[in-house]
């Protein structure tokens, strides 16, 4: 019997009983469906967090204060001189300073009362973190040189405090109290929310995001101290050379050892990657456990097959049929079972992994994405499980006697 005749009479034995077939298949499908619908959303949660990461921008290096150092002095706190040593480094391109104010500010309106995170900028900082900038324009040299009094808002504050957000709100003002009293800021800028679907999930929890000159927010709190610089370099491939140059420079202006940390993007994204695809792996493992399952269901239905059959293999064996052709013949019927059920299992776990995606669109955008290996995977592996676990099967067939066969009831 050839390849072809193999096939067709392979296909019509499985066929012939279709409610059985499918409950074969079911632990295949299970099996295959989840791993995929896992892999495949673990694929897309990498690739948001990667994009995520990136907008922070590409060849960013964050440097701050070691927190995990105790003995942190006044003195060793960074200062508008480090941000000029560091900004005089040739290997930067773009170099900012940042210092957050304090979480029990209120954003005050007509409306409701908000809390608010006050961040003061200067330097380059829209170029290192390439906001969406809506209307208006960003806080400039200018608004540091002379303590101004504006503020660069998101779209979901302005909607919030003002009912609209577009570009009349510039120039509107909006009032903060702080321990100094109540502050207004002129309204300079609205941006985009890239947090909104976060926001609109948890409510209130996340305070209001209001970026104001540096200097400014400085001499509301009494202080020169800088929370972070940030960096951008020429050349990423040098990023832990030129952070580690940064922090050294740091120790050698304040007389300390091992007091500043850097951190850049690639090193989060790596981390956050490898996180994922550790859970995701073993995930993925205990879900391949139902596969197992399934080839063990598999077997038990090939065996009662072979028993169900054993006259027709007499029969077959009598007129000339060889061992290797009952054994191919019981294989392909396996490989067939096991084949059929990944490739279903392939598609309910793409379904599954859309549907979980939906469900999560709230919180987060994931595209669920399966690359072609990983469909490659699903029916490679599906079909040697239907070789490994119809092996037995198989040989058994191929060994029975063909006279004790005809002679089965």
């Amino acid at each position: 019997m050839n390849l072809v005749e193999s096939l067709k009479s392979s296909l019509k034995n499985v066929f012939s009983n279709k409610m059985r077939a499918l409950l074969t298949m079911l632990g295949i499908i299970i099996g295959i469906a989840s791993v995929i619908m896992i892999m495949s959303i673990g694929t897309g949660t990498q690739n948001y967090i990667s994009s995520q990461l990136d907008s922070m921008g590409v060849g960013r290096i964050n440097i701050s204060v070691a927190t995990n150092n105790r003995n942190i002095a006044r003195g060793d706190l960074m200062t508008a001189k480090d941000y000029k040593v560091i900004a005089e480094n040739e290997d930067i391109k773009y170099t900012a300073a940042v210092y957050s104010g304090s979480a029990t500010l209120k954003l005050e309106d007509n409306v409701t009362t908000n809390r608010a995170s006050l961040t003061g900028v200067y330097g380059q900082y829209k170029d290192i973190t390439a906001p969406t900038l809506l209307y208006g324009r960003y806080i400039v040299d200018n608004d540091n040189d002379m303590a101004t009094k504006v503020a660069v808002i998101n779209d979901t504050t302005a909607q919030k405090v003002f009912g609209k957000s577009d570009a009349s709100v510039i120039g509107e003002k909006i009032a903060l109290r702080t321990n100094r009293g109540t502050q207004k800021f002129t309204v300079a800028g609205v941006t985009e929310n890239a947090n909104a679907a976060m926001e609109t999930q948890y409510g209130d929890q996340f305070p209001e995001t209001i970026i104001i000159p540096m200097v400014t927010l400085q001499r509301l709190n009494g202080t020169d101290e800088i929370s972070q610089i940030s960096v951008t370099v020429n050349d990423t491939n040098q990023m832990d050379a030129v952070a580690a140059a940064l922090t050294d420079r740091l120790d050698r202006l304040h007389g300390t050892t091992g007091k500043y940390y850097a951190q850049n993007t690639s090193q989060m994204i790596e981390t956050a990657n490898n996180m994922i695809s550790v859970m995701t792996g073993f995930i993925s493992a205990i879900a391949a456990i139902s596969l197992l399952v399934g080839g063990i269901g598999v077997m038990n239905i090939m065996l009662v097959t072979v028993t169900e059959r054993t006259r027709e293999i007499g029969i077959r064996k009598s007129i000339g049929a060889k061992r290797r052709d009952i054994r191919f013949q019981f294989l392909i019927e396996s490989v067939i079972l096991t084949g059929l059920g990944g490739i279903l299992g392939l598609l309910i776990g793409w379904a599954g992994g859309k549907g979980v995606a939906t469900l999560m669109s709230a919180t987060i955008s994931i595209t669920p994405i399966i690359s072609f290996s990983a469909i490659m995977a699903a029916i490679l592996s599906s079909c040697g499980i239907g070789i490994l676990f119809g092996v037995f099967p198989a040989s058994k067939a191929a060994k029975l006697d063909p006279i004790e066969a005809l002679r089965y009831e």
